[in-house]
């Protein structure tokens, strides 16, 4: 927010500042896993009027409001630049509208605009969840603050330290929450935290694992206390620990990616503007996070080698012997083929938000009771066929964007906290993308990447609309 909207704005200014939007963003991410701690002990007490909530009741909701809430404060931002005088508009609220406005095109073109008739269950995404995502996003482009930065990440070890501790104990076969899909759940100490689904587990887990594995890589400029950076050390395998408890190998893909980025941005800045010493020493944290990996690895091929050897052998059948066949990806191949049959009739606005259903019934000799699914197991192709192709073209462009600028950011910064922060957000954003090629995206999870995806789009260099 610029001095002079401050001066004839103040209290305008106040609402729409970086600190209310960080303070907003964080409160709705740490509120998430708490509330579903809180609604099982509720459940779990003598009191029957708790007993018949739906287990996922809390979470879409709280979304869902602070999906109102963060575009009530848009909206505020926006009004306060209009009246300061000096209206500037950035590429990364180009972005904001077109998100919304793609979003509502899909909504309003649905072929089956009844689809969220069903209420806020199941995991599906409404126009409230996205207004919270698109939100979060703009919010993240807001903050440049290096202090709230931190913050956030803060925020992300809070929320990795309870979903660590709760999978954890599922492992050892205590259950704290209940997980709504016994078929996603492979044995009876798999880990799946708060979210009651070991493969979204799986997502929000390798997004945890890598924000703190980058608290931890680059301690040595953000922390002044050496034994915290050992309690983060600690944290970081723990909830890798518990990531590959979950079973869910969309993960493996994401982490596979974060560690590839930080290789080649490793070699990459040894021409950058860094300190050498400083360098070297992120790059020594980087192989003893490595290592950490390793022996947690090491770990459960000693205690549990059967299972890893199934997930091994899965995956194999999966990338080899049945990769043109419905089979493909646990069931991917036929939920792919399903969505894509679709976008030649429904290209321009997609079939419809949220309403990947559709496209099972228009397949060729589709019957009721044949197999369906609402969610793409591919955020992308998920997104191609429910909002169309100009909605994934925007998102991808959106992507390219944010990690293009990123880069070139981390590159040429001079001050080593503000590199070091934008580095693990790029990581982070990394890892969620990548995984995301196989994993679908919900409600309560997908907040914790549109932030850190707006954390990394600038918000620097305003569009001019005059003639140069």
């Amino acid at each position: 927010m610029g001095n002079e909207s401050k001066a004839r704005t103040p209290f305008i200014a106040k609402i729409a500042s970086e600190k209310v939007f960080c303070y907003v963003s964080m409160v709705l991410l740490v509120f998430l896993p708490v509330a579903e701690i809180i609604q099982e002990f509720m459940k779990a007490s003598k009191n029957k009027a708790f007993r018949f909530m739906y287990p996922s009741y809390y979470q879409p909701y709280i979304v869902a409001v602070f999906g109102i809430a963060l575009t009530a404060l848009v909206i505020i931002s926006f009004i306060a630049r209009a009246v300061s005088g000096k209206f500037k508009f950035y590429i990364a609220d180009v972005f904001y509208f077109t998100l919304m406005a793609f979003m509502l095109i899909s909504l309003f073109c649905s072929v089956n605009f009844g689809v969220f008739a069903n209420g806020l269950a199941y995991y599906m995404e409404h126009p409230f969840h996205f207004l919270c995502y698109y939100g979060l996003y703009f919010a993240g482009t807001m903050i440049s603050d290096d202090n709230l930065r931190k913050k956030l990440i803060y925020s992300y070890v809070i929320i990795a330290l309870i979903e660590g501790v709760v999978a954890f104990l599922q492992t050892r076969g205590i259950e704290i929450t209940y997980c709504l899909y016994s078929a996603n759940k492979p044995s009876y100490t798999a880990a799946y935290g708060t979210i009651q689904n070991t493969n979204f587990y799986g997502t929000l887990s390798c997004v945890l694992t890598a924000m703190c594995s980058g608290l931890f890589i680059f301690s040595s400029k953000l922390m002044k206390r050496k034994p915290l950076k050992w309690v983060i050390f600690a944290l970081t395998l723990l909830i890798f620990y518990t990531m590959l408890e979950s079973g869910a190998r969309l993960a493996w893909v994401g982490m596979i990616a974060m560690i590839f980025t930080y290789i080649v941005s490793l070699i990459i800045m040894r021409k950058g503007k860094i300190d050498k010493d400083s360098l070297r020493q992120i790059s020594i944290d980087f192989i003893t996070m490595i290592i950490g990996y390793i022996c947690v690895v090491i770990v459960m091929l000693i205690t549990d080698y059967s299972y890893v050897a199934e997930r091994v052998e899965q995956t194999a059948h999966d990338t080899i012997g049945a990769t043109n066949s419905d089979d493909f990806g646990s069931g991917r191949g036929e939920i792919w083929r399903a969505a894509l049959s679709s976008v030649p009739h429904h290209w321009a606005t997609g079939i419809g938000l949220d309403n990947l259903v559709q496209a099972f019934r228009e397949m060729p000799g589709f019957q009721e009771g044949d197999y369906m699914q609402a969610k793409g197991h591919s955020e992308y192709i998920h997104t191609l066929a429910t909002q169309g192709v100009f909605a994934i073209t925007n998102y991808i462009a959106l992507l390219i964007y944010a990690g293009a600028t990123a880069v070139k950011r981390i590159v040429n910064e001079k001050d080593d906290t503000k590199r070091c922060i934008l580095w693990i957000f790029f990581c982070v954003f990394i890892a969620y993308a990548a995984q995301a090629t196989v994993s679908s995206s919900v409600m309560n999870v997908a907040p914790y990447f549109w932030i850190v995806l707006g954390l990394i789009t600038p918000r620097e260099k305003p569009i001019s609309f005059k003639k140069r």
